[in-house]
């Protein structure tokens, strides 16, 4: 029952990000078109959004609550996913709602044309994390780069 329910939201979630970035008043194009305008001289700006998970008997989803466009942060982060270890599904590490998540975004891409990084985060009570990408596959990363993580994304 609970491997279902962890389906059925990652997949909700899933289907309420996509959702979520396509209705922003102003289309993909237009923000493409209006950074070419400013000056953007071709070099890949990403960021950071950051949400709060939540699911109750209704619904699931995130609660999208920052934007991080530091590239000191972005790297730390880079790295951070760069360095984590692959490992089979922990059941009782990410039992529940994960505690954050996080995409990295190229800005000003299409939405069609968008190679991003996404995540839903468990913090261990040892200081250390889960994560997984929300395909089934998960990764571990130890307390100290865990504490970079949180870091980074606050």
């Amino acid at each position: 029952m609970k491997k279902q329910f962890l389906i059925l939201f990652f997949i909700s979630l899933s289907v309420f990000i996509v959702g979520c970035e396509g209705s922003s008043g102003e289309s993909k194009d237009q923000k493409t078109s209006t950074q070419t305008e400013e000056g953007n001289s071709g070099e890949e700006n990403k960021i950071i959004l950051v949400g709060t998970p939540f699911s109750n008997e209704e619904r699931s989803g995130v609660n999208m609550n920052e934007e991080i466009s530091d590239s000191k942060n972005i790297v730390k982060v880079e790295d951070v996913i760069g360095t984590a270890e692959n490992i089979d599904k922990p059941e009782a590490e990410v039992e529940g709602t994960p505690d954050v998540f996080f995409k990295i975004a190229k800005s000003g891409e299409t939405y069609q044309d968008s190679q991003e990084e996404r995540r839903f985060v468990w913090y261990q009570e040892d200081g250390s994390a889960v994560f997984s990408d929300g395909s089934g596959e998960y990764h571990t990363i130890n307390s100290s780069q865990a504490k970079e993580l949180k870091e980074a994304l606050n």
